[in-house]
């Protein structure tokens, strides 16, 4: 039997793409938590989120060369890097702060309202269309999140409130990428995306 090649190395970077989103999430729960590593300072952590993230990218664009830099000019930087860069950090920064007050595996059942926030923010941005069968998808999957909300042990409605507002800002930074860079016929890699959206999401 003949494997797929691409096949196998998109499962191979999905499976590589869970495993440090995972990290990620209990690293960050780990450092914020004040019975472990005790810096509860989540706005100082998204700065060095940020900072790190952005020197990475700086280094693999204008030193290693491993991508080329698409042509910035100051009007799209103001009117597009700026905003969606705004929004990225605030979606950090709710994200990190609602470790201080709920669990990592209630932040994960929150989560699954990405794709509400995002259907809602793109009918709202006027990028997609409010049709009946996503529409009622939606509905049960904010259902399923409302029951499971229900049923935490350790609700607490500050953290909540945290983390489904940094929810949506994501989802706000995901619209407006694909309104304002698309619409300015810009088109960011990974690479290319962090190293002009992370260092003004430092700030």
């Amino acid at each position: 039997m003949l494997i797929n090649k691409s096949l196998v190395l998109t499962y191979l970077y999905l499976l590589i793409y869970i495993s440090l989103s995972s990290g990620v999430i209990l690293y960050n729960k780990w450092v914020l938590s004040t019975k472990h590593f005790n810096f509860p300072f989540p706005i100082t952590l998204t700065m060095i989120h940020m900072g790190f993230s952005g020197a990475v990218a700086f280094i693999l664009v204008r030193v290693l060369k491993v991508v080329a830099p698409v042509k910035m000019t100051f009007e799209i930087y103001a009117t597009c890097v700026v905003p969606i860069s705004a929004f990225f950090a605030s979606s950090l920064w709710f994200g990190n702060t609602a470790y201080l007050h709920i669990s990592v595996a209630f932040i994960q059942m929150l989560k699954a309202l990405m794709p509400v926030a995002t259907f809602v923010m793109a009918v709202i941005c006027g990028t997609d269309k409010l049709r009946c069968d996503l529409f009622l998808n939606m509905l049960v999957v904010s259902i399923g999140v409302a029951v499971s909300s229900y049923g935490e042990i350790h609700f607490n409605i500050v953290g909540t409130v945290y983390q489904v507002t940094g929810i949506f800002a994501e989802a706000l930074r995901l619209v407006l990428t694909q309104v304002l860079l698309q619409k300015k016929g810009l088109s960011l890699n990974p690479i290319t995306s962090l190293y002009y959206i992370a260092p003004c999401s430092h700030c």
